[in-house]
């Protein structure tokens, strides 16, 4: 396997061509869903779930987990949690922002700015909850560590690490507003 940033570039640029396909309006409706995402799982989990799993584990199995298991159990819970939420927002009639969509060239370039943004925003809290937590991904095989000089120093940029939990919330009202606005 090439380098773990690779991989979520792919992401990245997968998310701009599902922009050019949906465009820009209900990309946005998309995006105020990842806001959602982010703040119910920065914000509201963040600092709660870790404990629940440990009392979890142990009154059902017995046993303490480890530190590294606890690792796992985290970002894999996490992340099926932000996927899901994604999934829910990409799936059936989803909640887009009205409008016209402007002609030309401008409405493509809304479209690719917009995508690139859900791009970055999926794609790097994926890759934060593997850092968060030690890359647990490496344990399976499916990333060799460790990271690339990049790598590292993009690592440093993904959503949550830049962006307070607190303001998704004010993303999140802000397009809503936009939404009620139109």
């Amino acid at each position: 396997m090439g380098p773990f940033e690779y991989f979520w570039f792919l992401v990245f640029v997968f998310f701009i061509f599902i922009a050019l396909v949906r465009g820009y309006n209900r990309e946005l409706g998309a995006t105020t869903m990842i806001f959602v995402a982010l703040f119910l799982i920065t914000y509201l989990l963040e600092p709660r779930l870790p404990a629940i799993v440990s009392k979890s584990y142990r009154q059902v199995m017995k046993a303490s987990l480890s530190p590294r298991q606890l690792d796992n159990y985290l970002a894999n819970l996490y992340s099926l949690i932000f996927i899901a939420i994604i999934f829910a927002s990409y799936a059936g009639e989803t909640f887009s922002l009205k409008g016209k969509t402007a002609p030309g060239w401008r409405g493509t370039l809304y479209n690719i700015l917009i995508g690139a943004v859900n791009g970055y925003l999926v794609a790097g809290t994926l890759w934060y909850f593997q850092d968060k937590f030690h890359y647990p991904s490496a344990d399976l095989g499916i990333l060799n560590l460790p990271l690339t000089q990049m790598g590292e120093h993009l690592a440093n940029f993904l959503p949550p690490y830049v962006i307070p939990p607190i303001f998704w919330a004010v993303l999140v009202t802000i397009m809503l507003l936009f939404r009620v606005k139109n």
